[in-house]
């Protein structure tokens, strides 16, 4: 049940944000309309599954604070923190996802290998910070649903926000990586 749940949130929330970009419906009016519905629905699904016999700390992952020197990263946690530092001297990118909690993505002791690579960040609930290296050739792709975002000292606040950069490095450089970070709700922060 928990699954089914989460799993019908995550796509409800996703055909809002959906019909919202398509100008079908207004998003914000809607979550300001319906917000009760979904205490509701939430509330009820309690009230089916009440897992009585479990303590509320097997229901949440703990903060998850790991090392990678491995050249490629493929992380997801549900609820709780992801704190990853990367020290690959070859590295190539991957995908980290949350849903509820904040990701730290320390990058300062990696260096990319040869060619293009992509690092995926996404997150629904919480802020994420990413540490990147001194004169690293990386492109960074952030957007906000609801958030401000803060690459380089560039600032960029309210709804709906996105930010692009490029560093000066990124065209000269034999490795690159392409960093695309989306959050729902939350902060990003790139320095």
């Amino acid at each position: 049940m928990r699954n089914l749940f989460g799993g019908l949130t995550l796509i409800t929330f996703g055909t809002l944000f959906l019909l919202d970009n398509l100008g079908v419906a207004d998003f914000g009016e809607l979550v300001s309309n319906y917000w009760p519905l979904i205490l509701i629905i939430w509330g009820a699904s309690i009230l089916i599954n009440p897992r009585k016999h479990r303590s509320p700390a097997q229901h949440i992952d703990p903060i998850v604070n790991q090392q990678f020197s491995s050249d490629l990263i493929h992380q997801s946690n549900v609820f709780g923190d992801v704190n990853t530092q990367i020290s690959s001297s070859n590295f190539k990118g991957g995908s980290i996802s949350t849903v509820f909690g904040d990701c730290t993505v320390d990058l300062s002791g990696a260096s990319w290998s040869e060619g293009k690579h992509e690092l995926k960040i996404h997150g629904v609930f919480g802020d994420t910070n990413i540490i990147l290296p001194k004169n690293s050739a990386v492109t960074i792709d952030a957007s906000s649903t609801l958030g401000s975002l803060m690459i380089f000292g560039q600032r960029k606040n309210g709804f709906s926000s996105d930010l692009q950069t490029i560093t000066p490095e990124y065209e000269t450089a034999p490795g690159k990586l392409f960093i695309t970070i989306t959050k729902v709700l939350g902060d990003i922060r790139v320095d």
